[in-house]
């Protein structure tokens, strides 16, 4: 690979892994080349590998000698990574590797793009599991799932019958907090809204109105934390200022990923005239510096930017009708997003949410506004919430339409249920405290949604914990890895399957 930037980084393999992990483009939904990557891996070593028509890839190394009675041990991770960057940068998450650097603290991030250390490090860590597994262990069976970021849809797709998965024990490698054991997790849905505009030809002069500069985030581990939603957020503008002003959209975008809080949204409107375009502008910056000031706005997001440019002169332009205007401004308006309800029973976990993670139009050849679609990442683990998500969208989208729209759901899947037993978490707990000092690894529920819940589902009775080293800002172009947590991390994975065999 020439010069490694990680080159010199403990634990070695690992890290030569990770490095060559990001030099292949492998956003959800694009994992052919990181599948092969994978399989040739395998093939290379002599080992099992079975690869599905999705590219879920499942590779097994048998037992020490003298281990092969015990239970096989199931490690899991997915092979895709969210793909966000700063609206600066050139990187084509297509075709180009991720550009790694290493800071005074030993945090490995990347040049204006997400890392995908959410979830490479997994992947990494398996590899190098398979390569050079510690003496003695169980048989390792390794799930390398696909578009696990999109809806977990290699999870659905994965049958552990055809793939000859035998394990009964799994160590799923998808959580971002050394010391954090998750025991239990959402599950969730994904619906698109399509609303049906209608266009008419107007004259007046355009005006592009940006809010950009939000923190963004997960949708599931962050929701909570309050991240402003820049979707939301231009909409409450909007529909402010469609009360002092005739105006007409042209177009509205924003987000990227159902799952990821959106960071930056933009829409171009038309307006009488040149007067009337800066008075709009004024009121809009003068909108965001209300919400600017709001106590709920968390200090991350205060420093937003509102951008307004006008047009240098009246132009005819094809517009969103005042009808179809108002039934766009009117989803987003109305439409609940963030935390819906906190549990009852486990403190500090959300519930119910729902992110309103993607604003898109849609226009003909002839540049013609014909759909504007939006698309909700709702989570619960609790199936009846799901199934209240679904009607209460697929009723916005009919109420705000005059029955015109449509709400598609798909993409769910079941959550995991804690289970009071689990002899995996308990030896996972003894090796951290005999490993570092006493400190018990921290049990909890969380809201985001990992395969743990499906692949349970798949295979009844199978014993589960997910781990991870420390992350933070995942989904993000700030995204970041920790070099010492993911030492300790599979420091602790090692001794964990040494100790499931002696």
């Amino acid at each position: 690979m020439g010069n490694r930037v990680l080159a010199g980084y403990e634990p070695a393999l690992v890290m030569q892994y990770f490095e060559e992990i990001c030099a292949i483009p492998h956003v959800s939904g694009d994992e052919r080349a990181i599948a092969d990557y994978v399989e040739n891996f395998a093939r290379a070593r002599g080992l099992y590998c079975y690869r599905d028509e999705v590219h879920n890839v499942f590779v097994k190394r048998g037992a020490s000698a003298g281990c092969e009675s015990a239970p096989a041990v199931m490690l899991q991770g997915h092979l895709d990574m969210v793909g966000e960057k700063d609206a600066a940068s050139a990187h084509d998450f297509a075709t180009d590797g991720l550009k790694l650097s290493v800071d005074a603290y030993g945090w490995i991030s990347a040049d204006g793009t997400t890392l995908g250390g959410d979830d490479g490090v997994a992947v990494a860590m398996m590899l190098a599991l398979l390569d050079n597994p510690p003496e003695p262990h169980p048989a390792l069976e390794c799930l390398f799932t696909v578009s696990e970021e999109t809806g977990l849809e290699g999870a659905h797709a994965f049958d552990p019958v055809a793939a000859g998965a035998t394990a009964t024990r799994m160590i799923n490698l998808d959580s971002e907090c050394e010391g954090v054991l998750t025991a239990g997790c959402s599950g969730g849905v994904r619906t698109d809204i399509t609303v049906p505009v209608s266009a008419e030809m107007r004259e007046g002069v355009t005006v592009t109105l940006t809010l950009s500069g939000f923190s963004g985030g997960h949708s599931g581990v962050e929701i909570h934390e309050g991240h402003t939603n820049a979707i939301k957020a231009l909409g409450r503008v909007l529909y402010a200022l469609s009360a002092r002003y005739d105006l007409s959209l042209i177009s509205i975008s924003g987000g990227g990923k159902d799952n990821a809080i959106p960071r930056d949204a933009t829409a171009r409107l038309l307006v009488a005239d040149a007067q009337t375009a800066e008075r709009l502008c004024a009121d809009a910056c003068a909108e965001a510096d209300l919400m600017r000031a709001e106590p709920n706005v968390i200090e991350v997001d205060k420093n937003f930017v509102c951008t307004a440019e006008v047009s240098d002169k009246e132009t005819a332009a094809v517009t969103m009708t005042a009808e179809s205007t108002a039934q766009v401004l009117a989803v987003v308006a109305l439409v609940r997003d963030g935390v819906l309800s906190m549990s009852a029973h486990v403190k500090g976990l959300v519930a119910y949410s729902r992110n309103l993670g993607i604003a898109r139009t849609v226009t003909d050849g002839d540049g013609k506004p014909t759909e504007v679609h939006f698309a909700f990442a709702t989570r619960s683990a609790v199936g009846s919430h799901l199934d209240d998500a679904e009607r209460e969208l697929a009723l916005l989208a009919k109420i705000c339409t005059a029955g015109q729209g449509s709400a598609v759901h798909s993409a769910r899947y079941p959550g995991w249920d804690y289970a009071p037993v689990s002899p995996l978490r308990d030896v996972w707990s003894a090796v951290s405290e005999r490993l570092y000092g006493g400190v018990t690894p921290a049990v909890e529920v969380i809201h985001a949604g990992l395969e743990c819940g499906i692949l349970a589902d798949k295979m009844p009775g199978m014993d589960i914990i997910s781990v991870g080293p420390d992350m933070r800002d995942i989904h993000t172009p700030r995204e970041k890895l920790s070099i010492p947590s993911v030492e300790r991390t599979y420091r602790l994975v090692r001794e964990v399957l040494r100790v499931l065999v002696s």
